[in-house]
């Protein structure tokens, strides 16, 4: 087995299609079509270096003669692509220096087939997805350039680097290919209407290697690049475990830090990165794609469709670059995700007194006034605090935890987004206390710790309603952001429990606990239902809200609410007197007496 070489050169500028006499560096061209795709394999000699190489498809036989006239599937792709990179420990950006027992490396093909042989390592690898332009029959061509060349690319030789004959494609579901045992490969359906368990590892870390796909042209900056992920039924449950790791066929040298620097492979801090990426020359020039958002979400799709998860129940939960994860994709898609929990994870990206995140992630996707495909620059889109502010409806319930002292991810945007979550009467359970980077989740307590599993999350749907809980009396002050203002330890929405609610279209009915120190009783909120599916409320309508103290079975106030231009009512000043709690109800106010009043007590 060949063994590559990860030292890159500066790439050059783009190449024209034009030919040279030069032998072909891809010999032995051939193919199949298989669900969707069209997979392309070719030989390349050994020691091949300073070259990228080309795929091109047409309607009819590739010659050089018709060369420049013939689409471009991919460009700028390094020797050897036949190689499973992932298989590479250091690919996750942790040199093997660091290891108490280094990790064989290990240089081998893809897997393409369950149960199958791995393809030799060293050659070429390309699979186009087929689309409505690619569709039938097509001729395809491998050809090779050499980097900072000024247009040559090496001849088009008939049954040699270009097919003789056509392979037929059609447009079809993608289907990932199973890398392990085929007898253990789960079966379709093995995860019906079971919840759906996102966990999105932190930096240098990664996820399963189950599932094998090589993305289409929307996945990556160039189309055929590679990415597994796990998904497996674990305790009632489908587990989902992506890696956020992306193939750039060069070295990123300009990285802040030295892990992105081991392979050809980028972290993205689960968001994504310069469609110029392969030509740091051209990075300027590129937009950024929220490629690993992208991918996510593919992958999320893809599971609940294969294991048949429930729709409405999909989770998230990451520390550190997986917390961040689970704002930048999670957070950002309420039609998905149910509920999210991020420890120490980054809100905003911004640099200021208080810290630089920005740093995280300008190596790849550019400054931050860079724009991408979301209609908006890089810092605004990166921005959940703005995202926050500027939507409506309801988002995914949000559990988390951050450091005053972590220098990592720095603390001093995080209290405008626990503002701006209580100003737009999203759910939150938020926590901070006086821990570094590695510290928060051992310093946190039992209660906010069991909160952060999937387990409490799982209570949680798109099509079930919970109540949104603002201005508890109990909160602490996070301050405005510097390290010094505010409560050093704290916490917002904690010790308020409730029971599933009763949404029926004429009533609705949640009873709200306190599972904290009953001491600290009574306390006082405003209380929010979101996500309400039977119970619907118009913008403007009257709706009478009541609350029963359950030590005593009676009504103890009453209040008429007026909805907002979105639908939504807030009983304010609604109190918990006892731990067994107390319960809101509502109803049509047109069914009650017009001298109820909307009241504070």
């Amino acid at each position: 087995m060949r063994r590559l070489t990860w030292a890159l050169p500066l790439l050059a500028s783009v190449v024209a299609s034009t030919c040279s006499a030069e032998e072909p560096n891809a010999t032995n061209l051939r193919g199949f079509y298989r669900d969707g795709q069209v997979f392309l394999q070719w030989n390349e000699p050994d020691g091949l270096d300073g070259v990228r190489f080309r795929v091109l498809s047409a309607d009819r036989p590739i010659t050089e003669a018709n060369a420049g006239s013939a689409m471009i599937l991919g460009d700028w792709m390094l020797p050897g692509s036949s190689t499973d990179w992932w298989l590479n420990p250091e690919t996750y950006g942790r040199p093997l220096s660091e290891y108490n027992d280094p990790p064989e490396v290990i240089i081998d093909g893809w897997l393409l087939e369950p149960g199958g042989r791995r393809i030799e390592p060293g050659n070429g690898l390309f699979v186009h997805t087929v689309t409505d332009e690619t569709a039938g029959e097509r001729y395809y061509a491998v050809v090779s350039w050499p980097e900072g060349s000024e247009g040559e690319i090496e001849a088009i030789v008939a049954g040699v680097n270009s097919l003789s004959e056509p392979i037929a494609g059609r447009v079809a579901p993608v289907r990932p290919i199973w890398q392990g045992d085929p007898a253990r490969m789960p079966a379709e359906g093995a995860g019906a209407d079971m919840p759906l368990d996102l966990v999105l590892h932190a930096k240098r870390g990664r996820g399963g290697m189950d599932w094998l796909v090589f993305g289409d042209r929307s996945l990556g900056w160039r189309e055929s690049l590679p990415f597994k992920f796990g998904a497996e039924v674990i305790d009632g449950a489908v587990r989902v475990a992506p890696t956020d790791r992306h193939w750039i066929d060069r070295i990123l040298i300009e990285g802040n830090d030295a892990c992105q620097r081991l392979t050809p492979a980028i972290h993205t801090f689960w968001s994504g990165y310069n469609t110029m990426i392969f030509d740091p020359e051209r990075m300027d020039q590129g937009t950024c794609v929220m490629f690993a958002e992208r991918r996510v979400l593919w992958i999320v799709d893809w599971v609940q469709r294969y294991f048949g998860t429930d729709p409405a129940r999909s989770y998230a939960r990451g520390s550190s670059m997986g917390g961040c994860g689970g704002f930048s994709i999670a957070l950002r898609h309420p039609e998905v995700f149910a509920a999210i929990a991020s420890a120490v994870g980054i809100t905003t990206y911004a640099a200021g007194e208080g810290g630089d995140s920005t740093r995280r992630v300008t190596a790849y996707m550019g400054d931050m006034d860079t724009p991408t495909d979301m209609g908006m620059t890089v810092g605004e889109w990166l921005d959940s605090t703005r995202f926050v502010m500027e939507h409506d409806g309801p988002l995914p319930f949000v559990i988390m935890a951050n450091g005053r002292n972590d220098t990592s991810i720095p603390w001093w945007t995080t209290p405008p987004f626990y503002d701006a979550m209580q100003q737009r009467r999203q759910g939150l359970i938020a926590a901070w206390n006086t821990g570094g980077h590695g510290d928060v989740e051992a310093m946190l307590p039992d209660d906010i710790r069991e909160r952060m599993t999937f387990d409490w999350m799982h209570r949680f749907a798109t099509n079930r309603s919970y109540p949104v809980i603002t201005d508890l009396s109990t909160n602490d002050d996070p301050g405005d952001g510097p390290a010094d203002d505010g409560d050093p330890e704290g916490y917002i929405n904690r010790g308020i429990e409730w029971d599933e609610p009763i949404d029926e279209p004429d009533r609705y009915e949640v009873i709200l606990t306190w599972h904290l120190d009953a001491t600290e009783l009574p306390c006082r909120m405003n209380v929010t239902p979101r996500r309400i599916q039977n119970f619907t409320i118009r913008p403007g309508e009257r709706i009478r809200g009541g609350l029963t103290c359950m030590d005593c079975g009676k009504e103890i106030h009453s209040t008429i609410m007026t909805a907002d231009e979105n639908g939504l009512v807030t009983y304010r000043g609604f109190r918990i007197l006892v731990p067994e709690g107390s319960k809101m109800t509502l109803t049509r106010a047109g069914a009650v007496d017009r001298g109820d009043i909307e009241a504070e007590w």
